[in-house]
């Protein structure tokens, strides 16, 4: 995801984050041009190239953007805040859950997610985003949210999806033809039975046969997941990293099929496609028949290097949710795109998330076994809504506990607004609210399911701490935002912004409040899927 809200003033004097570490050049010549080596260290280059199309952003909208534009034969840049992640043999690219440094989060001094450890401040992976009602979990790096998720591909029901998009959005051709062109080319699948059977997988077994008696549809998620890799860990192999619960930070054995591994690569193979890593994308601003986009060079340390201009003839937005409003936002506030629509910022969603911990009563082995393996969808039988409840390994969980993921459809929107003086926009969102307070009780009521199971055998019963008895669930964070640039709102229904030719957004900005009751990874791509083939087949 391309970093933002950085404004000129703090680029200027490096207070704040992001971006680049090769030139404009250099991304399309022979050799990659290391930052700490740039010649224009601290200088405002002024220089100007112009490509056919720059994508902003390389998770999910921007790397399938970036593939497709480098299979039509389009001159193409792609801007990418983050650093570029390659695991190799020695299997220390990514820090650890319990040992987190420097590379776990986006020039903080303290480590995301899990409980607050002194880092060292870099150029890291997540970036925790403080917003007026909710925190913000963004990822940053050649590969975006495909690089911390926990690989889970889900499709929404027909029903939930025409609940949330749309009636012009045919739920047909997505199911015929998006959904399924990116699980395959993810190499998506669910756990193999070799792998569920050992020991490491003991949470998922037990969470399974939980939601099954409890009375809860259950099934085996498709994951982007190399199980062969897997296999290795538990063979000793390789280093444990998804039997040893690694999520967040990485992955050091290289079981996630990244973004790195097949959009991106397949762009980068094209010859038409160049990648440029720590570059902060921070103003789009309209420029005859095309547009110039103004980014920021860092180092690791976040220190700006240069400031560099490019001019595109096309722009596309994937920089996701918090990247891709913030930058509209600033553009429309500021004028250098005056002509975009009141919808910007707007219809933003928290993806109807919630977080549980379960007390199981008995040993869960909670801290292995990722990334996530099956979905409870509880649609049918809760009065709050569809619930789905993914569990997944979460190392400072209590002992003998199960982590629960719930999903939902939300029923209020946030919105955006921007202040002038600190040239900053700021999300807004109500944690407060009735509707927040009913998404927190639908996680409860499919959790209660569960405690019923756990109580009904005396031996579960009695090893649960009286504190936990009660499972409580939290809304008040989100890795999933969803929003800010919605579909048929601000943007057609393939992405087009209104009021601009040659701008578009593929990211999760361009999906209103929730993916359906889902992890958004899949349906974000199968939304850039379908944009793409329209836009090559009539824009170009």
């Amino acid at each position: 995801m391309a970093a933002f809200r950085t404004s000129r003033r703090n680029v200027l004097i490096g207070g704040a984050a992001a971006v680049a570490s090769q030139s404009v050049l250099a991304a399309f010549g022979k050799g990659h041009q290391s930052t700490k080596d740039s010649p224009n260290k601290g200088k405002n280059t002024g220089q100007r190239t112009r490509v056919q199309a720059v994508v902003i952003g390389s998770g999910f909208g921007g790397a399938i953007a970036a593939h497709r534009l480098g299979e039509k034969g389009i001159e193409t840049l792609v801007l990418e805040r983050g650093r570029r992640w390659s695991v190799d043999e020695k299997q220390n690219t990514f820090c650890t859950n319990e040992n987190p440094d420097g590379r776990s989060g986006w020039l903080t001094d303290k480590a995301p997610i899990f409980k607050p450890k002194k880092i060292e401040k870099e150029t890291g992976m997540i970036e925790t985003l403080s917003e007026d009602g909710i925190t913000v979990w963004a990822s940053c790096g050649v590969g975006g949210g495909s690089l911390v998720y926990n690989t889970v591909l889900l499709q929404p029901t027909q029903e939930n999806f025409n609940r949330c998009y749309p009636k012009e959005v045919s739920y047909e051709e997505m199911d015929k033809e998006y959904y399924p062109r990116v699980i395959e080319l993810m190499e998506a699948g669910p756990i193999p039975d070799d792998v569920l059977n050992t020991p490491y997988y003991k949470n998922a077994r037990l969470c399974n046969a939980l939601m099954q008696t409890a009375g809860v549809p259950s099934k085996r998620l498709n994951v982007g997941t190399n199980w062969h890799v897997v296999r290795k860990e538990i063979n000793g192999a390789l280093k444990p990293s998804a039997i040893s619960g690694e999520i967040w930070y990485g992955a050091n054995s290289g079981y996630k099929n990244s973004l790195d591994k097949n959009y991106l690569k397949y762009a980068e193979e094209s010859g038409n496609v160049s990648i440029e890593d720590h570059a902060n994308v921070t103003q789009i601003a309209e420029d005859g028949n095309g547009f110039i986009v103004t980014y920021n060079k860092i180092d690791t340390k976040g220190n700006v290097l240069s400031i560099e201009k490019i001019k595109a003839d096309k722009v596309f937005l994937g920089a996701g949710s918090m990247g891709t409003t913030s930058l509209l936002m600033r553009a429309k506030h500021t004028g250098t795109l005056p002509k975009l629509n009141d919808e910007i910022g707007k219809h933003w969603g928290n993806n109807g998330d919630t977080f549980a911990v379960f007390a199981a009563g008995e040993e869960t082995n909670y801290k292995q076994g990722g990334p996530a393996h099956f979905l409870g969808a509880d649609y049918e039988e809760n009065p709050y809504g569809p619930q789905s409840m993914i569990a997944f390994p979460m190392w400072v969980s209590p002992k003998n506990s199960i982590t629960f993921l719930g999903m939902s459809i939300p029923k209020q929107s946030g919105y955006w607004d921007y202040d002038t003086k600190s040239d900053k926009a700021t999300l807004h969102w109500d944690g407060k609210s009735n509707a927040m307070k009913n998404l927190v009780a639908g996680m409860e009521h499919t959790c209660a399911k569960f405690e019923a199971v756990r109580d009904a055998n005396p031996r579960t019963r009695n090893n649960v701490p009286e504190a936990m008895r009660k499972t409580k669930a939290d809304a008040s964070a989100t890795a999933h935002p969803c929003g800010g640039a919605a579909m048929g709102k601000a943007c057609d229904l393939y992405g087009r912004v209104k009021g601009y030719k040659g701008l578009y957004v593929t990211d999760a900005a361009f999906i209103p409040l929730s993916t359906a009751a889902t992890n958004p990874a899949l349906t974000i791509a199968a939304f850039a899927e379908r944009s793409m083939d329209h836009v090559i087949k009539n824009d170009f």
